[in-house]
């Protein structure tokens, strides 16, 4: 072997020697840095919440299966009993609108029957845990007006005793509700996410207890809108939803909507069925964000305390900001002021346009709505309006939102029950658009029917809308009372009713 060939085989030993001696090295430091990055995702994992994460990155054929394994446990099925009067009249052929889950659009809209035989109703919704102490998150709707309330875990056995639940707290504005438990061993809590972060066609998963079949079921969706505003229990409120075509059915109201993460990013509340009472792919939730506001209000105080101005809003379209000369269109107008507000004592006036609000700007109703209800009572804001083309502040010292008084579903404005022998409330544009009215029809639409009075000898049912008075139009409780008291010294009244498509005349005993 010359020298030539032996300087070339030295170098190529030294060669493969360093690249075995890197290679040693290399793999070293790899099992290093995986042993390191294990133990701090161990520590993350000890310092996590009582349930463990899914984890983040792109979206495989186990993120789902993930998150079903490791969040079902964390939600809840609620069971509620009452006690109702039973009565002989039906709702007639409403059964279309039946549309919320877990409860009958006519007992949604208009209450249980009051009338003839008691009898016992149950109905079924979800719920899940948000704190190790047995806090559970679900929808208003699923609980309101239950005599007992009872939670099963997934974990259970078969045949177990489910939990007793108190409801600590509830809210109509937003329709959720806080039960408590007294937890026997620990419990899985879902983490809440960032509902302001969810995007439409982000992946999501809805988990509840569909039609009462007993245990949880899982659906895959996307978001398919985000931020349509929905009014859910307190006329002239709305609530920005999530929507989605995760398959929502009866019973999984109350149950959560989680991201890929397995965050809770919405709590399911209703579905539009095109009425079949399933799923038809348009799916809303509540918007977790909503939720924890309120949260600690429900925990502390049983309901949520909010600033109110007094007045109905709405957007100023394209339209609108022509005929007010206004560069762009943005802003809230009033179009009418609640008599004895804050609104009316501030010197607020119909046709004023609020373009911001404390410096903050508005750009539609929401804003508005939004800011003011943030506030507590008592606080005074500086509202920035444009009237007769001149901007001008005007300061107004917020009252207390007249949360019950104003809802739909509860205590609302009514009238009639004692003396004719039936309940009445004020046709909201929702419950309008709910019942396929045209919106220029006005009235009062009849809520309750005591039987064995007048009104039933009438002929009224629930469900009916009283449109006119002896001829006189009626378009709220209080100009029905008003032209019935003009009518009582004849002791009858001529009632004008639409029933479904078309109208009929009933005549109303006063007597």
């Amino acid at each position: 072997m010359n020298n030539r060939t032996r300087t070339l085989a030295s170098f190529f030993s030294l060669a493969m020697a360093a690249m075995l001696l890197g290679a040693v090295v290399t793999t070293n430091l790899q099992t290093q840095s995986a042993q390191a990055a294990a133990g701090t995702a161990a520590s993350a994992e000890a310092a996590a919440p009582e349930t463990a994460r899914v984890p983040s990155g792109p979206v495989t054929l186990d993120t789902f299966k993930n998150i079903a394994r490791l969040q079902t446990p964390g939600v809840v099925n609620i069971n509620t009993k009452r006690t109702v009067k039973r009565s002989s009249r039906g709702g007639g052929g409403r059964d279309q609108f039946r549309d919320f889950f877990g409860d009958d659009f006519m007992d949604r809209f208009f209450g249980p029957d009051r009338g003839g035989e008691s009898q016992t109703q149950r109905s079924l919704g979800s719920g899940f845990i948000v704190d190790k102490e047995g806090y559970i998150l679900t929808n208003r709707h699923v609980i309101e007006g239950a005599d007992d309330i009872s939670v099963t875990l997934s974990t259970q056995r078969p045949g177990a005793e489910p939990y007793e639940a108190k409801l600590v707290g509830k809210d109509a504005r937003t329709d959720v509700a806080l039960l408590k438990i007294v937890p026997k061993g620990d419990l899985t809590v879902l983490r809440l996410g960032n509902s302001e972060q969810t995007e439409p066609g982000e992946w999501v998963m809805a988990i509840g207890n569909p039609f009462g079949l007993g245990g949880n079921s899982v659906t895959v969706g996307v978001v398919s809108f985000k931020g349509r505003n929905l009014t859910l229990g307190v006329q002239g409120t709305g609530v920005d939803m999530i929507q989605t075509d995760a398959a929502i059915n009866p019973g999984n109201s109350g149950g959560p909507l989680l991201n890929t993460r397995g965050e809770v990013i919405g709590i399911n509340t209703m579905i539009v069925t095109g009425g079949l009472q399933q799923s038809a792919g348009v799916g809303f939730a509540v918007p977790i964000n909503v939720a924890k506001e309120i949260l600690p209000q429900l925990r502390d105080k049983g309901k949520v305390v909010r600033g109110w101005l007094g007045v109905q809003i709405q957007a100023v379209d394209e339209a609108t900001a022509r005929s007010f000369k206004m560069k762009e269109a943005r802003g809230a107008v009033i179009s009418q002021i609640t008599d004895g507000s804050p609104a009316e004592k501030a010197g607020l006036k119909p046709e004023d346009v609020v373009l911001s609000v404390d410096d903050v700007t508005i750009q539609d109703q929401t804003d508005l709505s939004r800011y003011v209800a943030s506030k507590s009572p008592g606080t005074t804001v500086n509202l920035k309006v444009l009237r007769g083309g001149v901007e001008q502040t005007v300061p107004v010292t917020l009252g207390t939102f007249p949360e019950e008084t104003a809802s739909a579903s509860d205590d609302g404005e009514e009238g009639g029950s004692a003396q004719l022998g039936m309940t009445l409330r004020n046709l909201s544009p929702e419950m309008a658009e709910r019942l396929d009215l045209p919106s220029a029809v006005r009235g009062v639409v009849v809520w309750e029917v005591e039987p064995g009075t007048h009104a039933e000898d009438s002929g009224l049912r629930r469900g009916d809308l009283i449109v006119t008075v002896n001829g006189a139009p009626v378009e709220d409780v209080g100009a029905f009372e008003r032209e019935i008291g003009k009518a009582k010294p004849d002791g009858v009244a001529r009632l004008r009713v639409r029933r479904g498509d078309g109208y009929s005349l009933v005549t109303l005993r006063l007597d």
